[in-house]
């Protein structure tokens, strides 16, 4: 059987097509569809974020073993955040790939948190179909290019606002977990009781970063 245009995009040809076709199927696919609804892949996209993070950590830990603990989370954070994903699904064309609303199309919204999410659930598809050893070279492959001292070096959001913060006032920034709702985490983020902002996130450490970019934001900061 001759690979799908998306898998020679990334390398790899499922065994169980099944897989590759709930990793491209978003839930608004079934929204008018009930009588026929299978699995969508947020499910895989919880696999494919603790998969990808593992093995991007593998990676890192392999490559710079003369580097301090430091950089290697902030280089991991940059590798496997919302903006980073969101690129590698387009340079792969992945929105013309995906189920979605009505059916399949291109009219897939821009915004990265529909594609950075197909990435992992796609990620998660590969592990099930082919396992660790498989899935750390679809990685390698579609995460070389970023592997670059100016990428892996940029500072977070978090990092930012802790320097900025302990610059100005000598405080550092305090995150208060608020609620879990079926899209994630929101997170407040204060500095003294004068500024304060909010963020949400598929997971508590996405949702602080995005409360730090929010304050930075209202700061002023860039």
């Amino acid at each position: 059987m001759f690979p799908t245009p998306i898998e020679e995009k990334i390398g790899y040809t499922f065994k169980n097509k099944d897989l590759l076709n709930q990793a491209i199927t978003h839930s608004s696919f079934f929204n008018e569809k009930r009588e026929i609804r299978k699995s969508d892949n947020e499910k895989l996209e919880y696999l494919g974020d603790a998969v990808l993070n593992c093995i991007i950590s593998i990676i890192l830990y392999k490559k710079y073993r003369d580097r301090h603990e430091g950089f290697l989370s902030n280089a991991r954070s940059c590798l496997v955040r919302r903006d980073t994903l969101t690129e590698i699904a387009r340079d792969i064309s992945l929105a013309s790939h995906l189920n979605y609303g009505n059916g399949r199309n291109t009219d897939v919204p821009e915004e990265s948190k529909v594609l950075s999410n197909m990435m992992e659930a796609l990620i998660g598809a590969i592990y099930l179909d082919g396992g660790l050893l498989k899935t750390s070279r679809v990685i390698r492959r579609l995460f070389g290019p970023y592997f670059t001292e100016e990428r892996l070096t940029e500072k977070s959001p978090k990092n930012i606002l802790q320097e900025y913060s302990q610059k100005k006032w000598g405080l550092l920034p305090r995150y208060k977990f608020t609620r879990k709702t079926k899209n994630g985490f929101t997170v407040n983020v204060y500095i003294g009781s004068d500024y304060r902002a909010k963020g949400q996130g598929k997971t508590k450490k996405e949702a602080q970063q995005q409360a730090a970019k929010a304050l930075l934001e209202e700061l002023g900061v860039r």
